[in-house]
Formats: C-alpha cells, structure tokens, sequence
C-alpha cells in the first residue's frame, strides 16, 4: 500500500509527464479550403463565394469542409466520387460482403452519380440538386458563379470571367 506522500509523487510524475509531451499532436487541423485558396477563391470568384456563403455554408460549412452528412466541397478529399472506384483487381467486384460495406460507407442520402470530371459536372449536378431544400432556385448564372469559387478555392485555374457552358468541360476538377 503507498502512503500518502508515494501517492503525490506518483500523481505529481505523471502530471509532469503528461506536461511534457508535445502540444502539435493535439493541433486542430482545419478542414475545407486553405486560407490561401479561399482567398483566391474570393478575390477571382466573388460572386461565387458570396452565393456560396448565402447558399452553400449552412450545409457545406463556411470553409466547405463538410456538416452533418453534408459532403466537403472544398479541402482534401472534397467532391467525394461516388459510386466509389471498384477496388478488387479487374474491377469486377463480386464479393457480397465486399458490395455491402461499399454500399454501407456511402453517405446518407448522397445520390450514386458519376464522379466530377470537370466542372460542367459539377454544374450539371449542383444546378439539379442544390440547394438541397430548394433545388434549381437560383439562376443559371449562380450556379457557374459557385462553380467558379469552388473551383478556384480548390486549387484550380479558372479563365477570365469565369466558367461557363462553353468552357465548362475544358476545366477540370481539382483533387486534394
């Protein structure tokens, strides 16, 4: 049994101990768009970040980094592709387990589509199904302007003006 003054020098060595690891494994990394890319973002694609802060952060998170099922838009591993690449060899899954868990691990709610190519799939998909409450309410001008944003706070090139149907396919979608 230890007496009281072991106790305290055991409680006062692990205190020391656990003082002394390094913070930086506790960091909080912050999810969604760099502060440089939502910076371009929002000086190359004003009214894009704009609409994306009207219409789009509620859901999306003010840095696109994804709220309550919501998939991230901006940041690493944004735009998720679903349905997800086959992974067995050939890509011929035929592995029932296999086939549920892929099923399992994708989003509720989250619509099967092709992946995002380009940004006219970007459009094509957000000007149909965003935003999710009240889907196609904004004008087609809106949409391309929040295209733009989200591809610039990506990563991406966009031209003068921004992006629009007769560019759109030339302009690919960023991957982090």
């Amino acid at each position: 049994m230890l007496s009281r003054c072991d106790t305290m020098a055991w409680v006062g060595w692990i205190v020391g101990a656990l003082a002394s690891l390094p913070l930086s494994g506790c960091a909080v990394t912050k999810l969604g768009a760099t502060e440089a890319d939502f910076a371009r973002g929002k000086d190359q694609a004003s009214q894009g970040s704009i609409l994306f802060e009207q219409e789009c952060a509620h859901c999306h998170g003010s840095r696109g980094e994804g709220l309550a099922g919501a998939s991230a838009v901006l940041g690493p591993g944004a735009l998720p592709e679903f349905p997800r690449p086959d992974p067995t060899p050939g890509g011929t899954m035929t592995d029932p387990q296999q086939i549920q868990i892929i099923t399992q691990t994708r989003p509720a709610g989250a619509p099967w589509r092709e992946p995002f190519r380009n940004a006219q799939d970007l459009n094509d998909f957000t000007s149909l199904h965003m935003p999710k409450d009240r889907a196609a309410v904004l004008k087609p001008d809106d949409y391309w302007a929040v295209v733009s944003f989200i591809v610039v706070a990506q990563g991406g090139q966009i031209p003068a003006g921004g992006i629009n149907p007769t560019n759109a396919r030339s302009i690919p979608i960023p991957k982090r």
